[in-house]
């Protein structure tokens, strides 16, 4: 429960919807306080947790008071004595009851499963809330890096359209003095206008991206202002553990949302047990003290004091069969509930299994576009200098910048991939914490 303590950290009272900048620690201090899913996930949290002292209060002693006051009107007759003439009376009188009552539970399999039940649902709030903590850095962290990455298109985007304008013009330019054909203006033209559809393609997908972030954080972002960016420097952080049977035996034991169903099958159990109690007898301890005073015509102007002690037991014969019923109900669920945590065991190994593939290979993939990144780079400078030597056009500049940018996209993405991979990786395993996200926001940095 380290990472729910670490939230409150980085609280922050209020922040206006006025338009901002942000970098990503930033944007998870906002998100704690405006993201409308975790704040669900809060209320159902403290909701949860008062079903302890709910189940826990089937244990424990039920004191009530009762008190009435009333005025009575009674009509008696009746032969006066034995023979004699019928007689009617008519009575008006005030009368007073008051009563103390305890009941403590002695013998109540069903109390006992409705204080195991109650536990139970109290740490299933936990686990659910564990994992909508951690469900909500990997959310903010997507969703920033889906604005940086739809960024980084639209450039690549804008660099591909002006790299086809300058091969369309020379290809008219080159068909205009006879050195080359109609065909291959047309379709250098038609490549040109696929490239300005891109570009449209883009600033949607930029725009959706900026949408799904200002709904984490309820604010408007600054489209004139990037998102604090990746670093130029890029070292993939020490994987640790290293072996996959490590992580896969850190997932059995900590992933929240597996806690979450084991919680779940515990409650399951509960319910059958409570439900399966409705074939046992029932023993309670009951005293009681009451003052009545008139309470019948009889004992008019007469006030009476009862106190007592004892047992009370309840114990059932027959419901028609809907003890039976429901039990076998019950049970039935819990099986499933079992079951399905079966296939919630497997789906989160294979997606562990996932993860930390992408995270190995991750590292191999940032390398070798780093060093494409940098051998574009050096075509690129070749042409500027080939350009300003004459050796080389406009066009062959652009073309390598194309190229350039194209493996800068891939390079990005790929980091983000990383980065989000580390993150779901270790949420997967159940050890997720705050100071995981810190190592990633340290990624990003205004430049």
């Amino acid at each position: 429960m380290r990472l729910v303590l670490s939230l409150g950290l980085f609280l922050v009272a209020t922040y206006s919807n006025s338009v901002f900048a942000i970098d990503l620690l930033r944007t998870y201090e906002l998100a704690l306080v405006n993201d409308p899913v975790f704040r669900s996930a809060t209320l159902e949290y403290e909701a949860g947790l008062q079903n302890k002292s709910i189940g826990r209060a089937a244990l424990l002693p039920k004191l009530t008071g009762t008190y009435n006051n009333a005025t009575n009107k009674a009509t008696q007759w009746g032969q006066a004595y034995s023979g004699g003439p019928d007689v009617t009376n008519n009575w008006s009188y005030p009368s007073d009851y008051a009563a103390l009552q305890l009941i403590q539970p002695l013998f109540s399999l069903d109390a006992i499963a409705r204080a195991k039940q109650g536990s139970a649902q109290a740490d299933l709030s936990k686990s659910k809330f564990l994992l909508s903590s951690q469900d909500l850095l990997i959310r903010v962290s997507q969703a920033y890096v889906d604005v940086l990455f739809a960024h980084d298109q639209l450039q690549f985007q804008k660099v591909e359209r002006d790299a086809f304008l300058e091969q369309s013009k020379v290809a008219q330019r080159t068909f205009e003095r006879g050195e080359g054909d109609k065909t291959g203006a047309l379709e250098a033209q038609a490549s040109f206008q696929m490239s300005e559809a891109k570009v449209v393609d883009a600033i949607d997908f930029l725009e959706n991206a900026n949408l799904k972030l200002e709904a984490l954080i309820g604010g408007n972002l600054d489209r004139t202002a990037n998102l604090a960016p990746l670093k130029n420097k890029f070292i993939p952080i020490a994987l640790n553990p290293v072996d996959f049977s490590a992580w896969k035996e850190k997932a059995l034991a900590n992933n929240a949302e597996l806690k979450a169903m084991q919680d779940q099958i515990e409650i399951a159990n509960q319910e059958y047990q409570k439900l399966n109690a409705g074939h046992y007898p029932v023993v309670n301890f009951v005293a009681a003290m009451t003052n009545q005073s008139s309470n019948t015509v009889t004992s008019i102007n007469q006030t009476t004091n009862q106190n007592y002690l004892g047992l009370q037991v309840s114990l059932p014969i027959y419901s028609g069969g809907e003890t039976v019923s429901r039990s076998a109900q019950a049970y039935a669920n819990y099986e499933k509930a079992k079951v399905d945590y079966s296939v919630a065991r497997d789906r989160v190994i294979t997606d562990l299994r996932k993860q930390y593939d992408l995270v190995r290979s991750g590292t191999i993939k940032i390398r070798a576009l780093t060093a494409a990144k940098e051998y574009s780079t050096m075509l690129v400078d070749a042409m500027n200098k080939g350009v300003s030597r004459g050796e080389k056009i406009n066009l062959d500049v652009l073309v390598a910048q194309k190229s350039l940018f194209l493996t800068s996209r891939d390079l990005a993405q790929s980091q983000y991939n990383y980065l989000t991979a580390y993150l779901r990786l270790h949420q997967l395993g159940g050890i997720l914490e705050m100071g995981d996200f810190l190592k990633v926001t340290q990624y990003f940095s205004r430049k």
